[in-house]
């Protein structure tokens, strides 16, 4: 072997990595990772550390048991009150599932005059019904029971037909059949024992409606008592107690109404200021025409 340097020969080529030479011209070795115990500012943070930026996610709700202490726990259902001792079960305790409206307590059943039957209207049950034959046979008589204690006493009636007309019946004022001047009278007034009035149930089709009142035939006051006293063909009764005070002027009595060939009774017991005149006005009887407070023109 020649050992002679030639220097047009080619360049002796780079030793391999790892023959134990420094070759400077060779590109760095890429830098080892930081071990993992290390602190790297420039690294990003692990999940372990706390990263503001992120959005927490919603934890479930601990269930019960499960060691957690909710410092705001939701109040109990509150318990149904207990009922004393004694009191009444509500209605929707009762019957669950029902609806907790109930009919207003002002409702009640209009009863009915059983036959040769006895029936006392008062304020609580002011109101009754004829059936169709207490309303259809015979004559329905109403008669004003009261003792000379009282005073003179003047029963009269306010009525309508069936076509409208109206008109006053009362045998103090000479007015005692109605309509006035009828050869066949739907309602009259009489008199035996005490003031009467009569109601020929033969035309009871005719009749729509009738007001009984009573007056002072002198115009003085009334020291009131007794009973107004009606009665069917068949022996049945309606009273009606005229406890009613002491009262200067007329006082409605007793109103009638004729509902489906049937009568009901209704009690007013009405203290009125004034005249006849002012009963009409009070109950709707507005085409009546007076000549003065008392009497009417027919």
């Amino acid at each position: 072997m020649s050992n002679d340097l030639d220097l047009s020969a080619s360049a002796t080529p780079a030793p391999r990595r790892g023959s134990g030479d420094l070759d400077l011209s060779a590109p760095a070795a890429p830098a080892a990772p930081a071990p993992s115990s290390g602190l790297d500012l420039s690294a990003p943070a692990p999940s372990a550390d706390l990263d503001l930026s992120t959005s927490t996610p919603a934890q479930p709700a601990p269930s019960a048991g499960a060691g957690f202490l909710d410092l705001f726990p939701d109040p109990p259902a509150a318990a149904p009150p207990t009922p004393a001792p004694g009191a009444a079960t509500p209605a929707a305790a009762r019957r669950p599932g029902r609806s907790t409206r109930e009919k207003p307590t002002s409702w009640r059943p209009v009863p009915r005059v059983a036959a040769r039957g006895r029936v006392i209207l008062t304020p609580r049950d002011p109101t009754v019904t004829l059936n169709r034959l207490q309303s259809g046979i015979g004559a329905l008589t109403v008669e004003a029971i009261c003792s000379p204690a009282v005073g003179d006493v003047s029963l009269g009636a306010l009525f309508e037909l069936a076509d409208g007309s109206s008109s006053v019946v009362e045998r103090q004022r000479g007015l005692v059949t109605g309509p006035p001047g009828s050869v066949s009278p739907v309602l009259t007034a009489d008199r035996e024992e005490f003031e009467q009035l009569i109601v020929d149930l033969r035309q009871t089709q005719r009749l729509r409606r009738l007001l009984v009142y009573a007056v002072s035939e002198s115009g003085r006051e009334l020291n009131w008592g007794g009973t107004l006293l009606t009665r069917t063909f068949g022996g049945a009764r309606v009273e009606l107690p005229l406890d009613l005070g002491v009262h200067r002027g007329p006082v409605a009595l007793l109103s009638l109404y004729a509902v489906d060939g049937e009568f009901v009774l209704r009690a007013e017991t009405e203290r009125i200021t004034g005249a006849v005149r002012d009963v009409a006005r009070a109950y709707g009887y507005d085409r009546i025409t007076w000549a003065d407070d008392r009497t009417p023109v027919v």
